[in-house]
């Protein structure tokens, strides 16, 4: 078995840190696995596992047909191309159409908006139904047989994971004063009540985000203001260095699917406070729910900061819940059934 992943870009983003895990997954594996990129020069590039086969489609326009003819040439040296984004599957399965291809595509789906978005794009409708599809929740999954129409025997639930670093250390606090919160800058992350509970609470707050929404972004920069203790910053995407300097995390997204950066906090051990949405948050609201929040209700969320604070071994019970649910080992062994799974 010969599989091939395939992105755009290695850009910041949680569909790009799985891309990143689940290849180097399967190479320890054992698995016979190449990377297709449409282009290179993504801030994460460098962290593409060194054993790996890379092939660069360098695509400037996205309708040329000599890219499309070269992209499904690559695709025939592999019996599963496993294809993340719902921009990159509907240009994967035009070219397989168009050239015939005779591999297998798996679609793996992170839209994070299902919650606020469940309409089917155009590019996934007709002959460009995915066969196979993988899930990174159960309300996609879910979604893909009602509303898509995929077979159910063909849709896959493949929560995420992440790989923890060793050298990686967190000292737990007894007071919090400073959080911190990563979310790309968009209006589902609703960084709106985030900068308002920081400024309630009286806590220094760091959000780390790059801006997809220039309007969003200036509105939370004005909601801002002059407060010094909170902060937006850009451009990081490597926060295992820098963890130890937080006493806590919040996720403040009103949707997600994941999202990745709960199961970092805990893999480490950083206490946090989430809103109860996404993967993640379904499957631990029965053992952790003192971390998870139904409501934007602030006093509530000061109220459950301040009983945290003071709660003992949290971190210790975190990094066990992170190992029971989210170790890469029971991801990668689902990985492989759902390939298995496939005809090819």
């Amino acid at each position: 078995m010969k599989v091939l992943h395939v992105i755009d870009k290695l850009n910041i983003g949680g569909a790009e840190r799985v891309f990143l895990d689940v290849t180097h997954l399967l190479v320890e594996d054992g698995v016979n696995v190449g990377v297709m990129l449409f282009n290179e020069g993504g801030v994460l590039d460098e962290q593409l596992d060194d054993r790996l086969k890379v092939h660069v489609l360098n695509r400037v326009n996205k309708y040329a047909i000599n890219k499309m003819y070269e992209a499904n040439k690559i695709c025939t040296e592999y019996n599963i191309v496993h294809v993340h984004m719902r921009h990159v599957y509907a240009y994967m399965k035009v070219a397989q159409k168009l050239f015939r291809g005779k591999y297998t595509i798996v679609f793996h789906d992170h839209f994070g908006d299902i919650d606020i978005d469940p309409g089917v794009p155009k590019s996934m409708k007709g002959m460009l139904r995915p066969d196979y599809y993988i899930g990174v929740s159960r309300s996609l999954v879910d979604w893909a047989v009602s509303t898509l129409g995929v077979s159910k025997d063909n849709a896959f639930l493949l929560s995420n994971t992440v790989i923890p670093n060793k050298d990686t250390k967190f000292t737990a606090k007894q007071q919090w004063q400073k959080g911190m919160m990563v979310a790309n800058i968009r209006p589902t992350k609703n960084l709106e009540f985030a900068v308002e509970l920081a400024k309630k609470a009286g806590s220094a707050l760091d959000i780390y985000g790059n801006r997809s929404d220039e309007e969003y972004y200036s509105k939370i920069v004005a909601s801002i203001g002059d407060n010094e203790n909170i902060k937006l910053i850009e451009g990081v995407t490597n926060f295992k260095d820098i963890y130890d300097q937080y006493d806590f995390a919040i996720h403040t997204a009103k949707s997600e699917t994941g999202p990745l950066v709960l199961m970092e906090y805990m893999a480490y051990g950083i206490p946090f406070i989430a809103y109860r949405t996404g993967e993640v948050a379904e499957q631990v609201s029965d053992v952790i729910p003192q971390h998870l929040m139904e409501s934007f209700e602030q006093e509530e969320w000061i109220k459950r900061m301040k009983g945290l604070s003071t709660a003992k071994d949290t971190s210790k019970k975190l990094k066990e819940v992170f190992n029971k649910y989210f170790s890469p080992e029971q991801y990668i062994a689902t990985c492989r059934r759902i390939y298995e799974s496939v005809d090819y």
